[in-house]
Parts: structure tokens; sequence; C-alpha cells
């Protein structure tokens, strides 16, 4: 039971934005994914960083990242997953739930997602802010306060990327850090595992996005 309900408080991929001194250790390379974790000053759950190859363009990973309600099919445990607002079509806000194990209760977030290019190398930064007041706490459910994500999408050749999937948050509610910290790897691990299984369908791979440079 506790690894289930830590597994599943990680949400997902995930990585961190970083505090000085700390570095990342390799915790699980398996399957052509790696996992890495590290401590952050102020935070009791570590930052946790995911790496994998996919076989499709730059627009493809960008297409799939857009695709929000795609997220329940292939992000560990995510119950709910919607856009709330289009922006720009760089920018978005966006609602997600996940399924949390009895006894603790579900939790949530809203994100604000934006993507940049690098024009030079092509290199793709999306990044999500934390948006905790833009709706009401869902009843039932944990808001997470304190949350931030970043995905680098590097190309490696033609129809291949590598994203990089960095997360830091506070799970909130009674469940302490060190419970999370146990089983921080599965939830990233399965669901680069199944991302990648989606992009191997083919369902992004005629994705061309006007606001994506292709390098190659």
């Amino acid at each position: 039971m506790i690894k289930a309900i830590t597994s599943v408080l990680i949400l997902y991929i995930g990585m961190a934005f970083t505090a000085g001194g700390n570095v990342w250790e390799l915790r699980s390379n398996k399957n052509g994914i790696a996992v890495y974790t590290k401590t952050v000053d102020g935070y009791s759950v570590s930052s946790v960083k995911s790496v994998c190859t996919f076989n499709t363009s730059l627009s493809g990973m960008v297409a799939l990242v857009l695709d929000i309600p795609s997220y329940k099919k292939w992000i560990f445990h995510c119950k709910d997953a919607k856009i709330l607002k289009w922006i720009s079509p760089t920018e978005l806000i966006y609602y997600q739930e996940i399924s949390v194990p009895w006894p603790a209760d579900n939790r949530e977030f809203i994100g604000r997602l934006k993507i940049t290019q690098d024009n030079k190398t092509g290199v793709i930064t999306l990044t999500v802010e934390n948006e905790p007041n833009y709706l009401p706490e869902k009843p039932g459910n944990v808001r997470l306060k304190k949350f931030s994500e970043i995905v680098v999408i590097t190309p490696k050749g033609k129809n291949k990327s590598e994203l990089s999937y960095e997360m830091l948050m506070d799970v909130g509610g009674n469940i302490p850090g060190w419970m999370v910290n146990m089983a921080i790897t599965t939830g990233p691990y399965e669901s680069l595992f199944e991302m990648r299984n989606l992009v191997n369908t083919g369902v992004y791979n005629s994705a061309r996005l006007a606001f994506i440079k292709e390098v190659f």
C-alpha cells in the first residue's frame, strides 16, 4: 500500500528546477528510459528527471504534449486532464487530476504551459508554472500549491527527438516526503514507457506546427 500511494503521488514523469550544490543521481535505467533524482533545498520530496528518445519529429513531440486529454492514456494514474484556456498557439492553461489509492486523497493541479524554441539549435523548451488559484479546489481533492515543470526536447536526427522532463512539487496533505521518496521512480518510468508506446503508433507523425521549426 505504501509503495502504491507513493508511486502515484509522483504523478508521472518528473524532474525539477534545481538548487545549488545538489546533483542528479541515476536511480533507474532500463528499456531506454533513465530516471534521476536529487534533493532540493526547501522540499521534502526529491526532484525527478526522466530522459528518453522518441522516433518522431519535433512537431510530433510538441503535438503530443499539447494533446492534454491524451494524458489519461499515458501519464501514470492520470484520472482527468483538460485544457481550461488557450492563450495563444504556444501558451495554455490546463487542469490535471491524479488518482491516489485510499486512504490518501487524489491530487490535482492547474498549470500554465509555455513553449519556446531556440532558432539556432532547434531545442524546444516547455515550462509549466503553477496556477493553484485559477479555479476553486475540487471537493475531496488536494490541490498542489507548490509545483513546477520543465520539458526540453532536443533534435537528434530526422524524426528522432530526445525528451528530458523535470518536475518539482510538494504533494501536500499529510503524506510525508520520505514516504513519497521510497517509490519516486515508478511514476516517471511508467509514464515515459506509455508515452513512447503512444508515439510509436504513429498518431502524431503527420503533425506540422507552424511555430515549430524542424532542423533535419
